[in-house]
């Protein structure tokens, strides 16, 4: 899993921000952590926060139109078939206020107070799936929880840290700053980091964690991270890929349990987290036991995703899906036959 925390370092004079030119130079994380922002949200709290991220959301997005239209294409390609005009507009709205959901939530998590934050978690997510997390770390083997960048992802660590699990997460830090800003955060919470870069590499380091019976918190959907497989190629979202190998070969080295995982938003006092082990993932997915681990977990996000589009908020990188290949469009009728009246994967929220 790659952690994605850069900070921005840059302080924004009135000349610049009225111009839009620091807007455009940045990319919306780096464009809500400047110092600038930051230091409206600590003056005015975090009530007042949600209201700046959602006006400065829109304030990026207005200067950055390509990725606009970048990520208005890829719901439409994703989700439109069959949709009227009226309805995708409302879709695609639904979003882009996902998208900025998201980072309200990187904010409040990576800047308020760890008991605050606890005490915010403990009352607003519901966690009645958490005893499945816990019958498998019974087994002593470790368990892989696999989860995507869907709904309160920045609150799973936490969470998890929070009610008593040993939580491990492999990152990839892009500057020595991040990584210094990335390891104090999770210390608060007794989570343990570890840079697969350098450590032997991420397998290596996933064994060693695994070995200690930890749970160990990964992405299913890094999408620049895929290792894909040239003969086992499925469908995402509408797009032919090679399967990522990476969970099945960490689940057949360490033998670890695999849970899926996802902090659903109904919005954003309220929570339910979720969860979904291999046979479960396979019921719910009406497949047989012939489909790997790592196939089913990406299908039972996909099934996740279709059921809520405005919970995922990797919609930008959409189009990087089967590169390296050509960009087969799916045939209408090999779409998961998923009922629009389905509210998540795991059933109605």
């Amino acid at each position: 899993m790659i952690v994605d925390g850069r900070l921005g370092g840059l302080w924004i004079n009135s000349q610049i921000f009225e111009s839009g030119g620091l807007v455009m130079k940045m990319d919306l994380s780096c464009f809500l952590q400047s110092k600038f922002n930051m230091f409206l949200y600590s003056v005015f709290g975090w009530g007042t926060a949600r209201v700046l991220v959602f006006f400065f959301g829109r304030l990026y997005f207005y200067f950055n139109k390509k990725e606009r239209e970048r990520i208005e294409h890829a719901v439409k390609e994703s989700m439109g078939p069959g949709k009227r005009r009226s309805d995708l507009r409302k879709l695609t709205k639904s979003v882009f206020k996902g998208i900025y959901s998201h980072y309200y939530e990187k904010l409040f998590i990576a800047y308020e107070k760890p008991e605050k934050a606890i005490r915010f978690m403990n009352r607003n997510i519901a966690d009645k799936d958490l005893h499945k997390l816990r019958e498998l770390l019974e087994k002593g083997k470790g368990v892989v929880l696999v989860t995507g960048h869907y709904g309160a992802i920045e609150y799973i660590p936490t969470l998890l840290a929070a009610q008593g699990f040993d939580v491990s997460m492999i990152a990839k830090f892009k500057t020595p700053q991040l990584k210094r800003k990335v390891h104090d955060q999770a210390k608060k919470y007794g989570i343990r980091l570890i840079d697969g870069a350098k450590e032997g590499g991420v397998l290596r380091a996933a064994g060693r964690e695994l070995s200690e019976n930890r749970v160990l918190i990964t992405q299913c959907d890094e999408i620049g991270e895929w290792r894909p497989s040239a003969k086992k190629s499925m469908s995402f979202l509408g797009r032919i890929t090679g399967l990522d190998r990476t969970i099945n070969v960490i689940q057949k080295r360490t033998g670890a349990e695999v849970i899926f995982g996802v902090i659903h938003r109904h919005h954003l006092d309220q929570y339910e987290l979720m969860m979904a082990d291999y046979p479960e993932m396979l019921s719910r997915l009406a497949q047989s036991s012939h489909i790997s681990v790592g196939e089913a977990v990406l299908k039972f996000l996909e099934k996740s995703i279709y059921a809520n589009p405005e919970q995922w908020y990797q919609w930008k990188k959409y189009f990087a899906i089967g590169s390296g290949a050509p960009h087969v469009r799916v045939k209408k009728e090999l779409k998961p036959p998923y009922p629009v009246v389905i509210k998540t994967a795991f059933g109605n929220a």
